[in-house]
């Protein structure tokens, strides 16, 4: 959006001979806009995006883990996200979640960025390249946090969740307790 304002804005001044001083603010603005942005994409703020859109489909989907491939769960893939992994695609996903909301219902649309489940528009293609990296990491360890709950038959998750064993030798000799 900004970009677009910027592009838009450079070509104007330079057609109407504008001195370089407003190009010059033009750049700082630009700077100060995606400084902003970049902010949000920290493993802190990317937790917390992804803690919020989980327990909004906890609330809004419950069991929606248990149909999501977490090894092959990659954000920046819209078959392969949580939403186009559970309901097609990525796009579809933002209406069949209710995410988006096209009705004329009064309730706003969630943003799917504060949500976790796309990355922070308006930066750099590597630091839109970091968010998904860092957002994919976070979907999977919800997704394995809500699946551990499942095996412990409780339903709660708590920050001491056990690990899962992975098949192979050591599974006979260190099962996971139930």
């Amino acid at each position: 959006m900004v970009g677009d304002w910027y592009a838009f804005a450079t070509v104007v001044l330079q057609s109407q001979h504008i001195p370089t001083a407003m190009y010059a603010l033009l750049e700082r603005l630009r700077n100060w806009w995606q400084a902003r942005r970049t902010r949000r994409i920290t493993e802190e703020r990317v937790q917390e995006r992804v803690e919020r859109g989980a327990a909004y489909l906890d609330e809004v989907d419950p069991g929606w883990h248990r149909r999501v491939n977490a090894e092959a769960l990659e954000l920046e893939d819209g078959e392969q996200c949580v939403l186009g992994q559970l309901h097609g695609g990525f796009r579809l996903g933002l209406g069949r979640s209710q995410v988006l909301s096209l009705s004329s219902a009064p309730r706003a649309s969630l943003s799917p960025v504060a949500y976790g489940f796309k990355c922070v528009e308006g930066v750099s293609e590597a630091w839109q390249a970091r968010d998904y990296e860092l957002l994919t990491a976070a979907w999977r360890e919800a997704v394995r946090t809500r699946t551990v709950a499942d095996h412990r038959g409780d339903g709660h998750m708590s920050a001491s969740v056990p690990e899962l064993a992975v098949g192979g030798a050591d599974e006979a000799a260190d099962p996971v307790s139930a």
